[in-house]
């Protein structure tokens, strides 16, 4: 098995009929203020196989913190891998999973990491980091006329 696409996407839809996916919006880092929710994303798959790996197959999909930590519980799933069709050598098949209110409580990178029969298929980065300008936004001491701090604040 390849992985032909891997992607972490605002959106993505995938119909049977041809084996289109659509992607919108494909990122790897992400600036933010903390805690972060992610309202709605979609982690896209692509995968190809031949004729001889047809048949049910177990997913698992996690994502991690550097150190292996998950921040959601891993996701695991059976998929069925439909016959290679006559002339044609391999076949592909779309898979995305749509993840709601995805919380990172820090700035970190994180690993998006795709297994197929306990062999890793992909592990795709997501930097999640504190927004510079957020980061610049210290409160400022009052200040007199002449620019000195006022200590009556």
């Amino acid at each position: 098995m390849n992985i032909e696409i891997a992607a972490i996407c605002d959106a993505a839809t995938a119909n049977d009929i041809g084996g289109r996916m659509n992607i919108l919006g494909a990122f790897d880092r992400i600036f933010a203020k903390f805690p972060l929710v992610i309202p709605q994303c979609s982690a896209a798959f692509r995968l190809r196989y031949q004729r001889s790996e047809a048949g049910s197959h177990q997913l698992n999909l996690s994502i991690e913190d550097v150190v292996g930590h998950p921040i959601v519980p891993p996701m695991q799933s059976e998929i069925q891998l439909q016959e290679v069709a006559q002339g044609f050598d391999t076949a592909a098949v779309n898979m995305i999973l749509n993840m709601q209110r995805l919380q990172f409580a820090r700035p970190d990178k994180y690993i998006v990491r795709l297994f197929a029969d306990n062999e890793e298929l992909a592990a795709l980065p997501l930097y999640v980091l504190e927004d510079p300008r957020f980061a610049q936004q210290k409160p400022q001491e009052p200040t007199t006329d002449d620019g000195t701090v006022d200590g009556r604040a």
